[in-house]
C-alpha cells in the first residue's frame, strides 16, 4: 500500500513542477516542442512516474480516448463516476453525454461546491491539465501564442453538460485492479 501511496504523490509532484511553465501545443509531448497537449502532458507524467514504477504505465504516447482504453479495457481498472470515490492522482477524463471522450486530466482534489456572491455553484474535481483556453486559432504557432498551456483547473470549467468519468491507474501497484 505504501508503494501505490508514494507513487500517487511522485505524480502529483510531477504535474504540479509544469504548472504555468508551458504553453498548450496540440500534439505537443515534450517541453522542447514548446508544450503539451492533454494526453501528451498526462502520458509524459505517467511515463515519468513508471520509471520508479514499472507497472503504472507501458509508456506509450496516447490519445485521451487511448488512455482510458489502456486502463479501464486493456488494465482492468474500474470506472470511477462519484467524486467522493476520486483520489489524488487518479486520471480524469472529459467528454459531452453519448460523445467521445476528449480530454484528460490529472486529478487534484475534489471542491463539491464553492460560494460566490451568495450563490453555490459546484465545482468537482480540480485537476492538472494542459489545454487551450478554447482557442480557435488556425496555426499552430497562432495557436502556441495563445494558448493556456498547462493549468490547474475544475470540472466546471469544462462548461455545462460536459461529463466526467476516472480511472485509479495506483491500484495496480496494489496487485489488482479492484
Amino acid at each position: 500500500m505504501r508503494e501505490a501511496e508514494n507513487a500517487r504523490v511522485f505524480l502529483l509532484l510531477l504535474a504540479a513542477r509544469d504548472l504555468g511553465e508551458y504553453l498548450y501545443a496540440w500534439g505537443g509531448e515534450t517541453a522542447e516542442e514548446g508544450g503539451f497537449d492533454c494526453s501528451g502532458f498526462v502520458s509524459e507524467k505517467l511515463r515519468l512516474a513508471a520509471r520508479a514504477y514499472p507497472l503504472l504505465y507501458d509508456g506509450q504516447r496516447r490519445t485521451a480516448r487511448g488512455l482510458f482504453r489502456y486502463y479501464y479495457t486493456h488494465r482492468g481498472c474500474r470506472e470511477i463516476r462519484e467524486a467522493g470515490e476520486l483520489r489524488p492522482g487518479c486520471i480524469v477524463f472529459y467528454r459531452q453525454p453519448t460523445a467521445e471522450i476528449h480530454h484528460v486530466a490529472i486529478h487534484a482534489m475534489t471542491v463539491v461546491d464553492v460560494a460566490l456572491g451568495g450563490k453555490v455553484s459546484p465545482v468537482g474535481p480540480v485537476a492538472f491539465e494542459a489545454g487551450g483556453a478554447g482557442s480557435k486559432a488556425t496555426s499552430p504557432r497562432s495557436a502556441l501564442l495563445s494558448s493556456a498551456g498547462v493549468r490547474l483547473t475544475a470540472t466546471d470549467y469544462h462548461g455545462r453538460g460536459v461529463e466526467w468519468v476516472a480511472v485509479d491507474p495506483f491500484t495496480l501497484l496494489r496487485g489488482g485492479a479492484g
